[in-house]
């Protein structure tokens, strides 16, 4: 897992360092953001063999900066550097309420306008750390898919998107030493809306 992280953070450094650095421009924003994190476990404990899974939707907001490191002639197609932290509150009728956060680091193609309409879609990885009870330390680590669409409102522009992430990690072993897994699937599904800064 360490590994796959260092790998990408590696790339993007390479990515950073090959492209024209006239090309670059920078746009943020905030908005609002709903995570989805999926929890699938089977292991064996004292109490014998338990499938446990968990779907939470946690809303929050989110932040966009991205720094296009590289425009075509017409500056139609832009390759940029994206990241998106996401900071939630997660609300549970039996702890205490957690907060959650994401912060995923990406390689973003958009088509269009910067300023105005166009779609991207990007890939890249994500770290997210939930809390959610019973299952291990409530992280997901792995590769991300995203896309999404901007377009102007009213004089302003905003930024729709949808995001994937496969989480590689595996439970912690050190919360729950008692319990033998033989399967671990977790995810993020996110959704958000985004208004763009001039």
């Amino acid at each position: 897992m360490n590994n796959y992280i260092k790998t990408v953070v590696f790339l993007f450094f390479i990515t950073i360092s090959s492209f024209n650095v006239n090309a670059q421009e920078f746009k943020h924003g905030v908005g609002a953001q709903l995570d989805i994190f999926s929890f699938k476990e089977s292991y064996i404990d004292i109490t014998g063999l338990n499938h446990p899974v968990s779907v939470s939707a946690i809303p929050g907001l989110v932040y966009k900066a991205s720094l296009s490191v590289y425009a075509s002639k017409n500056r139609h197609l832009h390759i940029s550097l994206a990241s998106y932290p996401f900071i939630g509150y997660y609300i549970t009728s039996t702890d205490a309420s957690k907060i959650v956060a994401e912060i995923p680091l990406l390689v973003e193609f958009f088509y269009g306008d910067l300023d105005y309409f166009g779609g991207f879609v990007g890939v890249g990885a994500s770290y997210a750390h939930s809390a959610i009870p019973n299952f291990g330390d409530g992280t997901v680590i792995g590769p991300q898919v995203e896309g999404g669409v901007q377009f102007p409102l009213d004089g302003k522009v905003f930024a729709a998107k949808l995001a994937y992430t496969y989480g590689l990690n595996d439970p912690s072993e050190a919360l729950f030493p008692d319990r033998t897994y033989s399967k671990s699937d977790r995810g993020i599904f996110s959704m958000g809306l985004i208004y763009v800064f001039d």
